[in-house]
């Protein structure tokens, strides 16, 4: 009789379990259908009623000539979406920015993939993924993933199908397109581009530093200004050319109360290589009160920072800088008509953090 009892106890406990993660499950579908609802009507009124957007795109354009007669493009659009808050209002100068939402659009001859990453707006963790990919021949293979606060897949849905005939449900073995950790790997990489590119610039990793031969100060800026000038032809053919090499990341935001809204728009340009090398990269930054313009270039040989032009303009006034930089990354000629001048170390700062986003972009298009 008392094993009869302890079984029927545990039977009941394991049946309770059982319920609670059942109930634990739909309330956490429930929560993150209410935020996905919530979450696409706050990405639709970004931007509206007076308000600045505060939304940043990147695209990237990698295409390849395969003959003479045929082209193969490859392009992706990353949309990232985010609030902005300051822990401590009445003192913090900068803000935090947190991503709400990512869309991704990738396609290339013929093929299409569509994805979104919806992040919890308490913590961050990513909540719900959704990716919807078509082949040339139209095959269509569309998956759903929802997750847990520790990131554990809780439900998922698979289709796959075509247009004319429709989509049926099938099982996640279904196709090799992807998997919850797949997915959940991508939103990681991008958001870490969206963190990297929103943090403030850090310091120099000076653990790698060069030592090369160095060629005489005249010798070296006539070096860098041929590679400017050669730069600069480059770049006029990849704005012309039928499958262009170059990311384009802009930025909507108002970063400080009361101030004008910002827009920064950021251009690298970059060879056609099995591992890419950028050679150049723009930055602007613009409102109603101000004008930043940056340049910066890298060594056609070493890949490092070999010069960087910046130009102010504020209430009326331009200012203008140049950094020229030797083999070994030290500034060797400063210009500029400003008062104050720095030794170019801001300048190396700002390029590496910028080089570093686009490796990550780079890697993450691959």
């Amino acid at each position: 009789m008392m094993k009869r009892l302890l079984a029927f106890s545990f039977w009941l406990l394991a049946m309770g379990i059982c319920v609670a993660q059942a109930q634990s499950k739909d309330d956490q579908l429930k929560r993150i259908r209410a935020i996905y609802t919530q979450t696409k009507q706050q990405v639709a009124d970004n931007g509206k009623d007076g308000q600045p957007p505060l939304d940043m795109h990147i695209h990237v354009s990698n295409g390849s000539m395969v003959s003479e007669d045929f082209a193969l493009d490859d392009e992706t659009d990353v949309h990232y979406y985010f609030t902005r808050s300051k822990k401590e209002p009445d003192t913090d100068f900068l803000e935090e920015f947190s991503c709400y939402f990512i869309s991704e659009y990738w396609t290339s001859h013929g093929h299409d993939r569509s994805r979104e990453f919806l992040l919890d707006p308490e913590d961050g963790h990513l909540l719900f993924a959704y990716m919807k990919g078509e082949t040339d021949a139209g095959f269509i293979v569309e998956t759903r993933y929802y997750y847990d606060a520790k990131g554990n897949l809780i439900h998922q849905i698979h289709k796959t199908g075509n247009e004319e005939n429709g989509l049926s449900e099938t099982s996640p073995d279904s196709h090799s397109w992807n998997d919850a950790v797949s997915e959940r790997k991508k939103y990681q990489e991008y958001l870490d581009i969206f963190k990297r590119l929103m943090t403030p610039e850090g310091l120099l990793d000076t653990s790698n530093e060069t030592h090369r031969a160095t060629a005489s100060k005249a010798d070296r800026l006539k070096t860098i200004r041929s590679a400017y000038a050669e730069a600069k032809q480059k770049i006029e053919r990849d704005k012309a050319s039928e499958v262009p090499h170059h990311i384009t990341v802009l930025c909507h935001d108002q970063k400080i109360e009361n101030y004008a809204p910002e827009t920064i728009e950021l251009n690298y340009y970059f060879d056609e290589e099995q591992h890419p090398k950028c050679y150049f990269i723009s930055y602007h930054k613009s409102s109603m009160m101000f004008d930043l313009y940056e340049e910066y270039l890298f060594d056609p040989n070493t890949h490092d920072l070999c010069f960087s032009y910046s130009r102010g303009r504020e209430e009326g006034e331009e200012r203008e800088w140049r950094y020229y930089f030797d083999e070994n990354g030290r500034c060797t000629e400063r210009l500029s008509n400003a008062e104050e001048i720095g030794d170019g170390y801001s300048e190396k700062v700002a390029a590496d953090k910028y080089l570093q986003v686009f490796r990550m972009l780079v890697d993450n298009n691959e």
